[in-house]
């Protein structure tokens, strides 16, 4: 999932869940509180980016994330993009 991370805790991660239309518009789609692994380099990651890609791991209350990967403003310009000429490619 496309995530804004929004606040870092000891243990849990706030992220705004984001999603891309058609027309390249970035679009929240629900605030979030996730549990973070202890894993350091999934911390480390989010709290150097301000956008990541999160892979997460569901049980009956939380989710956990298990991967995330940064993502710059260049990248989220790079995937709205990809969405754009996806979405025209369909209409063809």
């Amino acid at each position: 999932m496309l995530v804004k991370v929004n606040s870092l805790g000891t243990q849990t991660v706030k992220v705004t869940q984001l999603d891309i239309d058609d027309y390249g518009s970035v679009i929240s789609i629900a605030e979030l509180e996730l549990e973070l692994p202890q894993d350091d380099s999934v911390i480390e990651t989010l709290k150097s980016a301000s956008y990541a890609a999160v892979f997460t791991q569901d049980d009956d209350i939380h989710k956990t994330i298990t991967l995330a990967r940064p993502l710059s403003l260049e990248d989220l310009n790079e995937e709205k993009k990809k969405c754009v000429e996806t979405a025209s490619n369909k209409r063809k």
